[in-house]
């Protein structure tokens, strides 16, 4: 069983990615973090094997937040669900060591999908809408 922190500034995405990951038996949700200062305090507090977290809340950068956990956490999967697919928010992630990159309009059985291979290893990024 995987041990997840999930971090978003909405109470409601938090709840919905909550559900999802328990039903399917794999995940435990450890910790809820509403903006980036908790979700960087929350995975080096709980150790999670994976931080499934919003690219903009309030508080500090989850760009920044996420060197600081690969450094302190180099085991952790860090994957971000966002609304926001902008190239450079892209790049940004990736080369901070980012491991999955989702829009949040996914669905559901292709965000368990990705977190499930990132946590065998895989990096997993979304492509923008009719790039391929």
């Amino acid at each position: 069983m995987y041990k997840v922190v999930i971090a978003d500034d909405r109470k409601m995405i938090r709840a919905g990615l909550h559900m999802l990951l328990e039903s399917c038996g794999s995940y435990t949700v450890a910790g809820e973090a509403s903006d980036g200062n908790e979700a960087v305090l929350q995975s080096l507090a709980l150790v999670p094997d994976l931080l499934l977290t919003d690219l903009k809340m309030p508080g500090q950068c989850i760009i920044e937040g996420v060197r600081i956990l690969k450094e302190r956490l180099p085991n952790i999967k860090i994957i971000i669900l966002t609304a926001f697919d902008e190239s450079e928010d892209i790049y940004r992630a990736c080369k901070a060591g980012v491991d999955g990159y989702l829009m949040k309009d996914t669905c559901p059985e292709t965000i368990l999908t990705t977190i499930h291979e990132v946590m065998k290893g895989t990096s997993m990024f979304q492509p923008k809408e009719n790039l391929l």
